[in-house]
């Protein structure tokens, strides 16, 4: 009889964490490696869910890349649960896009591109920026400046998501006057709901538990 208990608690455990959870939200915030992502989800609350490699992730039932996900960006995730993430995606399907403008920086009509750092040249300050749709540039950013001032590439990381001003020298390289890094960029309207209700000390707790979540797969 107890090795019977034993065997349907087991059970029950597989079956809670093989049972599918759906989420249907926008994209508030994720890491450089685009592995974890904190999603506000339509009943107000904020998930956070790891996003392995090898999670498929479809737009209008093709294949997304998923350095093209944006901050805003709504979604639909199935998911499992681990006690020690949260919950762990099994596919993603991007239900909105956040601005098909950013698409349209490709075709050169925007003087601010938005993109992942991708290459250093060498120890230059050129490097190449990964637009949307598996598409690069060629930045010179020899003469740019972000809020803190003077941008160096050496301090640029992998991944990292530019905000890039500039003028188009030719076809495919652009003369960046301002760089700014906004890996950790979350909607104002993301941000205004979280801490709705909440006392400072609470929202600088929360924001700096959900760093912790989004940088444990950088280290």
């Amino acid at each position: 009889m107890k090795k019977t208990l034993v065997c349907v608690a087991l059970a029950l455990v597989a079956v809670r964490l093989n049972a599918a959870i759906s989420v249907d939200g926008t994209v508030c915030r994720m890491n450089r490696a685009i592995d974890r992502v904190i999603i506000r989800s339509d009943n107000g609350a904020r998930v956070r869910v790891a996003l392995g490699h090898s999670v498929p992730i479809l737009f209008q039932s093709h294949s997304y890349d998923r350095a093209d996900l944006r901050a805003g960006d709504r979604v639909h995730i199935e998911a499992g649960r681990d006690d020690d993430v949260g919950l762990v995606a099994r596919s993603v399907i991007l239900t909105m896009r956040v601005n098909d403008a950013l698409v349209d920086s490709i075709f050169r009509s925007h003087r601010t591109v938005t993109g992942r750092f991708a290459v250093r040249e060498a120890r230059t300050e050129f490097f190449s920026m990964r637009l949307p749709q598996q598409h690069y540039v060629r930045v010179d950013a020899k003469s740019a400046y972000g809020p803190s001032g003077r941008v160096r590439v050496g301090s640029l990381k992998s991944n990292d998501l530019l905000e890039v001003r500039g003028t188009w020298a030719s076809k495919d390289l652009l003369q960046a006057t301002s760089i700014n890094v906004i890996t950790d960029y979350e909607p104002s309207f993301c941000s205004t709901a979280a801490r709705r209700g909440e006392m400072s000390g609470e929202t600088a707790a929360r924001e700096a538990d959900e760093q912790r979540f989004l940088n444990k797969s950088d280290d």
